[in-house]
């Protein structure tokens, strides 16, 4: 006999990539007696079709109740809106975490907007993704071996974190724990300033006179460079723009590095180049050894 559900329900709001991730790994490993999914549009019904959910709740009031766990998984400019009107519409007991990419600003819209449910916000970034997105991206396992991070505030229950941390211990995941300013800014390192320069370079290429040419005989080198290029643009503009004062210092740090790389190949030193080259080539391969960096999907 399976053991019994740990949660009676889970709401899960937004049900794109991540949240619908999320919720067809709490149903398929029965972490919930239910899932209920809500998100404006008709992102809840298909993800219903899907399979990745329960039942569709018409708005946040209906999702919540009952809930012992709320995900926020909407894009960063909506999160504040969903945590208003969390507030006052919680049972008692119910515990919010979220799974957006920036931290510093998504706490400090809980700690303005949730009142007394406050201390029962843990604020999460699942270390997952790709760059297809929506309900049909969604699949149950995506969490599998990745890292979650959490960043409880000073005020978070321990009841709240463990339930948090029990969630994507549940879906797969490894769990780290990190302040939210040195969260933002290590993201912006290695993962916001590399989608804005995926973009860039796709960008460049697209405006060129070799557009149509690159897209015929592009081989491996490319494709792999760019793959977050192909990424949803509105949600990678929200969380720059939301972390832009760490990802501007990533961008000054890298147009130096490409100014010393430019000025070699001008003055034609090759030893320059390649001594660049291979520190560049050192750290990518000690991030790519077992035992070395993790390298997860943004």
């Amino acid at each position: 006999m399976s053991a019994a559900p740990r949660l009676r329900r889970a709401a899960v709001l937004g049900v794109g990539l991540i949240g619908g991730s999320v919720a067809a790994g709490i149903r398929a490993r029965g972490l919930a007696a239910e899932v209920v999914g809500y998100a404006p549009g008709g992102d809840a019904g298909r993800a219903l079709e899907l399979g990745l959910i329960d039942r569709v709740a018409g708005d946040v009031a209906q999702a919540v109740a009952g809930a012992d766990l709320v995900v926020l998984a909407a894009p960063i400019p909506a999160l504040p809106g969903l945590l208003a009107a969390l507030r006052g519409r919680l049972d008692a007991d119910a515990v919010v975490t979220d799974c957006a990419s920036t931290k510093r600003s998504v706490i400090e819209s809980a700690r303005s907007l949730l009142g007394e449910a406050f201390p029962r916000f843990v604020a999460g970034h699942p270390i997952a993704g790709g760059e297809r997105h929506g309900p049909e991206a969604a699949r149950a396992g995506l969490f599998d071996g990745c890292l979650a991070v959490l960043c409880p505030h000073a005020e978070a229950s321990l009841a709240a974190v463990e339930r948090v941390q029990d969630l994507w211990t549940g879906l797969g995941a490894r769990i780290a724990r990190m302040e939210p300013d040195a969260h933002d800014g290590l993201f912006a390192e290695v993962s916001h300033w590399p989608h804005a320069v995926a973009f860039a370079l796709c960008g460049a290429i697209a405006a060129g006179p070799r557009a149509e040419a690159a897209q015929r005989f592009a081989g491996a080198g490319l494709r792999d460079t760019t793959r977050i290029g192909a990424s949803s643009a509105a949600l990678w503009a929200d969380i720059l723009i939301d972390n832009r004062d760490a990802v501007l210092e990533c961008a000054g740090t890298f147009e130096r590095e490409l100014r010393a790389i430019a000025d070699a190949l001008a003055a034609g030193d090759r030893q320059a180049l390649a001594d660049r080259f291979e520190a560049a080539a050192r750290w990518r391969r000690s991030l790519a050894a077992p035992g070395g960096g993790a390298e997860p999907p943004d």
